[in-house]
């Protein structure tokens, strides 16, 4: 286990900025995706007849079906962007907190 932290700030500045890119990418997708799934759930393509109905019950029934995926995948793509949140927070703790010491280092 290391004794020491060692934060490149410029370097860790630029994941996250490529971090914030790909979490935007993947929430404008799964935006998207949401959009056709309820378009096509909408439609109700699994017809009235007793084979559609059964279908729509086992689709819809036991838990939610598509909108419960979509719940779930709404907490994934929510962490995804939280996480690169917390990341930005951290590296700009530290970043303060090192310049504070070596503030504080220089007075001695």
């Amino acid at each position: 286990m290391p004794d020491h932290v060692d934060v490149q700030h410029q370097q860790a500045g630029l994941a996250i900025s490529r971090w914030d890119t790909a979490a935007s990418t993947v929430t404008t997708t799964w935006n998207t995706g949401k959009q056709t799934i309820r378009a096509h759930t909408s439609r109700s393509p699994w017809g009235n007849d007793s084979a559609g109905q059964a279908f729509k019950s086992a689709y819809l029934g036991n838990g939610g079906g598509p909108e419960k995926m979509i719940r779930d995948g709404d907490q994934i793509i929510e962490g995804v962007t939280v996480l690169g949140e917390k990341v930005r927070t951290a590296v700009t703790r530290t970043k303060q907190t090192d310049q504070a010491q070596a503030a504080a280092a220089r007075g001695i």
